[in-house]
């Protein structure tokens, strides 16, 4: 709950080991501006949360018992869901991040790239491959042996495997 209204969490330090004290003694603050704006019972029902002592801790019941979720409207809880806000915010995140590496990863495509060397963009590249399965059936082979010129053979695998038995190479 913390990190949600915060956006950060309640006890981090670059070194792990300060990091670790923090958390076995309970020491976090509520920093500015972060939490300038938050009400005094949220605070509060927070600082219960993040008790040490697990006897002294708020259990789900005292929590839904706390000032801060009696404030609220029934009919109002009932429309918000805090599982459905969060599903949607990780989705944004992801897209996002997808949406950035996409912009970041982008070359641009001329005729003279496709021609001199089309294995060099990936669309291309899964094109290309697609394409000689469903020819070939098969997958042809890949790495330094690669003989590209394969690609653009006219026989099938089922084609040439009956031209090998006839020769007797199997």
């Amino acid at each position: 709950m913390y990190t949600l209204l915060a956006g950060s969490p309640p006890f981090w330090h670059r070194k792990q080991m300060l990091m670790l004290r923090m958390i076995m003694n309970g020491d976090y603050q509520f920093g500015s501006p972060e939490w300038d704006d938050r009400s005094d019972t949220v605070k509060d029902l927070i600082s219960r949360f993040l008790v040490v002592d697990p006897q002294q801790r708020y259990t789900a019941g005292e929590a839904l018992a706390h000032p801060f979720f009696q404030q609220y409207d029934v009919e109002e809880v009932r429309h918000f869901s805090p599982f459905r806000k969060f599903k949607v915010i990780c989705l944004t995140v992801l897209a996002s991040v997808r949406i950035y590496y996409q912009y970041r990863m982008v070359k641009s495509v001329t005729r003279e790239l496709l021609v001199r060397d089309p294995y060099a963009l990936k669309p291309v590249r899964k094109l290309i491959d697609a394409c000689a399965f469903r020819t070939y059936r098969h997958w042809v082979k890949k790495g330094e042996a690669q003989n590209r010129a394969a690609l653009f053979e006219n026989t099938c695998k089922a084609i040439l495997l009956t031209l090998a038995t006839e020769e007797g190479l199997f």
